[in-house]
């Protein structure tokens, strides 16, 4: 199976509708999550390793999730839809995020998202490609005959909500969850049940591949749920690319589908000066063994962000990121868009090299 490592104050109202939320978390949300969890079955049995296509969706493709080692499950922000569909239910404002990636032996990646907040949830658009450039081709004998190129890419499709919603909090950061650096934007003032928040959504992708003139393509689904407790713990899991099987040329393998749970909570220091925000994930891949992922972001006056991470992967050069943001929302000041973020990922592959990620952000 080819891939690109082949290649070398209201009180009664709001009663009543957690009444009528809780029942249809019931009725919906739990039927779905038992789906999901008899889905992610084969993903925890597992393959062999390698014995799995489109390999090139393991490769971490936005900014700021890459300088955390992915430990993004249980964070809620633009990327959220890569690890957690879920928690864009709880992105209170719109957003878009890009990325572009310098990897390794001139290979290049490109990733976009919108996420967009509306009274019924948050519809999420994404988009990201892998180029490898030129590659020497040779034929049967081993002669060279010129050159190809490989071209992988994934669009995206992502619907979330939350519960309980409140429409009128559109372009607003809820309180209990853990805040992010925008300045701008304001913090909901009206009285809101402290008790939880719940979030469920799902991604539907295609997945492309090019090989020269040969080509592949298979869908995949990805399904997440969210929760935040009191005291801003944010608990999430997910199932990532549930799909049928991919072919290329004679033969098929299924897709590198991955079970992630993942814990954060943040601290803060007196007139939160500088924000400690701490990630965890555990990542079970279907063709790999169970490893833990660990992220750090310290905010700093709203302006700098410093973060690292680190992974226990079983032989990957991959294992430590470090990486920072920088907010502009001085420069919003007037206009449409009330923050901008640049954000820089630096992962190091050992004796390979590193590779290098500039992200930017917009939110309004």
């Amino acid at each position: 199976m080819y891939t690109i490592f082949a290649l070398k104050r209201p009180a009664e109202p709001v009663r009543g509708a957690f009444m009528g939320r809780h029942f249809f978390m019931l009725r919906v949300l739990l039927p779905a999550a038992l789906f999901a969890a008899y889905q992610a079955g084969p993903v925890l049995a597992g393959d062999s390793p390698g014995l799995t296509s489109a390999n090139f969706l393991k490769i971490p493709v936005a900014a700021m999730p890459a300088a955390l080692g992915e430990s993004y499950t249980a964070l809620i922000g633009p990327d959220s839809a890569l690890y957690n569909p879920g928690a864009l239910g709880l992105l209170g404002y719109s957003a878009f995020s890009g990325s572009h990636n310098t990897y390794l032996a001139g290979i290049t990646q490109e990733y976009a998202a919108l996420s967009l907040r509306t009274r019924y949830g948050t519809a999420g658009f994404s988009f990201s490609s892998l180029s490898s450039g030129g590659i020497t081709a040779y034929d049967d004998d081993d002669q060279i005959i010129g050159e190809t190129e490989t071209s992988h890419r994934v669009a995206a499709i992502t619907f979330a909500q939350s519960w309980p919603n409140f429409p009128s909090d559109i372009g607003m950061i809820d309180p209990m969850i853990i805040p992010p650096s925008w300045t701008r934007i304001q913090e909901v003032r009206d009285y809101r049940p402290r008790s939880y928040r719940f979030a469920a959504g799902a991604t539907v992708k295609r997945i492309m591949e090019t090989l020269d003139d040969d080509s592949s393509a298979a869908w995949a689904a990805d399904a997440g749920v969210m929760l935040v407790l009191p005291g801003r713990v944010q608990l999430g899991a997910s199932v990532l690319n549930l799909g049928t099987s991919q072919d290329f040329h004679s033969e098929s393998a299924a897709l590198p589908s991955s079970f992630r749970f993942g814990l954060a909570k943040d601290f803060h220091t007196v007139k939160e000066l500088m924000v400690f925000t701490l990630a965890a994930d555990a990542v079970k891949y279907r063709d790999a063994g169970l490893y833990q992922s660990f992220g750090l972001e310290v905010d700093i006056l709203r302006f700098l962000q410093v973060r690292a991470g680190h992974k226990t992967i079983e032989n990957a050069g991959a294992k430590s990121t470090v990486g920072f943001g920088f907010n502009f929302d001085k420069f919003t000041e007037t206009g449409f868009l009330k923050g901008i973020r640049v954000d820089y990922a630096n992962i190091g592959y050992g004796e390979l090299g590193s590779t290098n990620r500039i992200g930017l952000q917009a939110v309004w």
